[in-house]
């Protein structure tokens, strides 16, 4: 028998060992997995294998965003305290990575922790210095690089809005939020052991799981045609100082791929937390305390402005261009006909509405055929022709024309058009949308609907990105085409597109301006009311001016549209805003992409041509060179051989007016001759004056310059300058009439 003393002593045994077992069974058998994962997470280190993001690229395969390699440098905390280097690391690190000691120094007493970042993007210079600093101290242990990428756009901030902005593993706007799921990849792993002093254990232990690069987008955008249309967009942005941006489009008119998209001012993508000049002047002027929630806020304000695209994101009452549908549904319906006769007196009576609408022209456009009404952009016109339409017919049309939905193109942040709906539309609504007003759209939606024109009739979904490649060029996914609905008929487009093209060819058409020597332009400006913002008196006199166009008239390969939102300039008007940029673009995109000019007769005898350099030839040669290519000359001198001309070798001139004066012997040229001031005179007037003075006179600008209604803008030598005789002066002459 056990004593009483002795039994409770074996109890308090018994109890023991069964709690001891009990927490045995419970860390080996319960917990097994996580005091597993404790020991695997003790003696494991992660390093993340980052995919390479995956490049974009323009319509030639020129690269538009790429990669290049940084450093990440990162410490291990607890290491540097076994070591009692942390001093001698935070000021050697400091040094060579210009980041504060005292950060790096706080950064070593986080002991606990095996990976601390320093500096997430080191130059491979910085790297090579930290790889000698760690050889150099024996820091293997403490002080870690890893290889990784950063993103890289070569142009910088060609296409920014397009192309969009790149955070750390995910895309914010643009192609690089749009695509993302296909740009960023598939990281990998490499996961090493460590013994309990840090050394390495055997490969048995380590894993290794490799990175999977991303895809590649080739998109429908062309490096020449974008940088001309950025070129053109920023001229006109700094001609007439608007409040907004600017902003254009160029679109293949048989497939709908985009060529080039801009908005100025814009934003260089491999800075792109930083505003541009006329933002921050905005952000410095604004009055609030830089140290302030209010200063923080507007500056994010500002610079999401400068990131959202506009051509996509923002809405605009269209005006005039919007003339071009309309004309379409008119013809189309078949009630109207081009030669038919109307009469505008300045002003439309719309029933329900308690004031006659005007004209852009108040006095009225008199007799017009439908032809010359629409070249003129007259509004009475337009009224007249969509009554016969009546309300359902055009708003099935509208609808049809795609101004009620988005274009679906693959760009994020798309803004839906503001439009009454089908219940709400009215004989008012019906007159005020026939001329492009109280409505709004994106100045993608309005390009696209034209070019349901300019195409024959079919609405198409635009698109950016043409293909999806690897790495080895194999195509992942290709665009096709998207034709939505034929909208309206062939012939009905070619009627149209004959309409326009003499609204820019002829002296009365409205878009004289967007005029380009040997090519036939169709065309139409725009203007239209700001309804939601008031000027300084509280008026709402803001305008928005544009001007859309397709080329060539006769068999459109092209279309194109730039809108200037808020022009502050002392004209508003799409015919001068925005003609003459559309005019510039496509004098240069058209003969890149393949169009041969055809000039008429009359253009025939303004062609331009490129001097040679006839210095140290001889006379007799010269003279049968020169004759030979239809420039007339004039030898001054005595002697046998040309020892300088006026104007130089590369200069331009006027093939059957200019003049090249050559000197011989002791003759040399002498700058006396003053360049007069012919800005504000007609082309006729200032071509008079300059030649007359002994000048050789370039003219650019809108057809038909030797009209009384063109007048010289700038000239590219400065009034009052001495120059010498035959020096060539380029003048530029648009038309001025305020055309809507």
């Amino acid at each position: 028998m056990i004593p009483g003393r002795s039994m409770i002593i074996l109890m308090c045994f018994m109890a023991f060992w069964c709690v001891l077992i009990f927490r045995l069974f419970q860390l080996q058998i319960i917990e097994y997995d996580k005091y597993q994962n404790k020991v695997i997470n003790n003696i494991q280190r992660y390093t993340t294998l980052k995919a390479e993001r995956g490049e974009i690229y323009d319509t030639n395969m020129t690269k538009l965003a790429s990669n290049h390699t940084v450093y990440r440098v990162f410490i291990s905390p607890r290491d540097i305290e076994k070591s009692g280097k942390a001093e001698l690391i935070s000021k050697g690190l400091s040094e060579i990575l210009d980041v504060d000691y005292e950060k790096i120094l706080a950064l070593t007493k986080k002991t606990h922790r095996a990976d601390e970042t320093v500096l997430k993007k080191a130059t491979e210079e910085q790297a090579d210095a930290v790889r000698a600093f760690i050889l150099a101290n024996d820091l293997k242990l403490q002080v870690h690089l890893e290889a990784g990428s950063s993103r890289y756009y070569p142009f910088s901030s060609l296409a920014s809005n397009v192309i969009g902005v790149v955070g750390t593993d995910q895309g914010l706007s643009g192609l690089e939020l749009e695509y993302n799921s296909f740009l960023k990849g598939e990281s990998g792993k490499y996961i090493t052991s460590k013994d309990a002093q840090g050394g390495q254990m055997p490969g048995k232990y380590d894993t290794y799981i490799d990175a999977s690069n991303g895809a590649n987008l080739v998109t429908t955008i062309d490096v020449t045609i974008q940088r001309a249309l950025e070129n053109q967009v920023k001229q006109a942005y700094l001609d007439s100082n608007p409040l907004n941006r600017v902003t254009g489009i160029v679109m293949d008119c048989n497939t709908g791929a985009i060529l080039a998209m801009a908005t100025y001012p814009s934003f260089d993508l491999n800075s792109p937390y930083e505003l541009d000049q006329n933002s921050q002047s905005k952000l410095e002027n604004s009055g609030l305390d830089p140290e302030s929630t209010e200063y923080s806020k507007y500056r994010t304000e500002l610079l999401y402005t400068l990131w959202r695209n506009k051509a996509v994101s923002e809405l605009y009452e269209p005006g005039s261009t919007f003339k071009i549908m309309t004309s379409a549904m008119a013809l189309e319906e078949g009630v109207v006909s081009p030669n038919e006769g109307f009469y505008c007196s300045g002003s439309y009576k719309v029933a329900g509405y308690p004031n006659p609408i005007h004209c852009h022209r108040t006095k009225g456009h008199r007799s017009i055929t439908f032809t010359t009404g629409l070249q003129m952009s007259c509004n009475p016109l337009m009224m007249t022709v969509s009554r016969r339409l009546g309300q359902d017919t055009f708003y099935k049309y509208f609808e049809s024309f795609g101004i009620t939905s988005r274009t679906g193109i693959d760009l994020p942040g798309e803004a839906k058009g503001i439009y009454s709906t089908k219940t709400d539309f009215t004989d008012v609504s019906l007159a005020v949308y026939s001329f492009g007003q109280t409505f709004k759209v994106t100045p993608l939606t309005q390009l696209t609907a034209i070019n349901t024109v300019a195409n024959g009739g079919n609405l198409l979904t635009p698109y950016v990105v043409d293909k999806i490649i690897d790495d080895d060029g194999n195509i992942l996914m290709q665009h096709e085409t998207i034709i939505k609905r034929q909208v309206v008929s062939e012939s009905v487009c070619k009627t149209l597109a004959t309409i326009l093209e003499g609204g820019v060819s002829s002296k009365n058409g409205g878009a004289k301006n967007a005029y380009v020597a040997g090519y036939k332009i169709a065309a139409k400006t725009g203007t239209s009311e700001i309804r939601d913002l008031a000027d300084p008196d509280g008026n709402f006199s803001y305008r928005v001016g544009s001007c859309a166009a397709f080329a060539p008239a006769d068999d459109p390969q092209i279309a194109a549209i730039i809108v200037v939102d808020t022009p502050t300039s002392p004209s508003k008007y799409g015919s001068t805003v925005a003609a003459p940029y559309i005019a510039g673009l496509l004098d240069e995109i058209l003969p890149y992409i393949g169009i041969e000019r055809n000039y008429s007769d009359a253009e025939l005898k303004k062609i331009k041509t490129t001097l040679s350099n006839y210095v140290g030839w001889s006379k007799a040669d010269t003279i049968s060179a020169v004759v030979n290519r239809g420039i007339e000359y004039e030898i001054r001198g005595d002697g046998d051989v040309i020892t300088y001309q006026v104007p130089a070798k590369g200069q331009e001139i006027m093939k059957n007016s200019g003049k090249v004066i050559f000197y011989t012997g002791s003759a040399t040229p002498v700058a006396n001759k003053t360049v007069p001031d012919v800005v504000g005179q007609t082309a006729t007037a200032a071509n008079r004056t300059l030649s007359n003075r002994g000048f050789n006179v370039i003219i650019n600008g809108a057809a038909n310059t030797t009209s009384a209604e063109a007048y010289v803008v700038s000239q590219s030598i400065s009034p009052g300058t001495l120059v010498t005789e035959g020096t060539v002066v380029t003048i530029t002459v648009r038309y001025l009439d305020e055309t809507a």
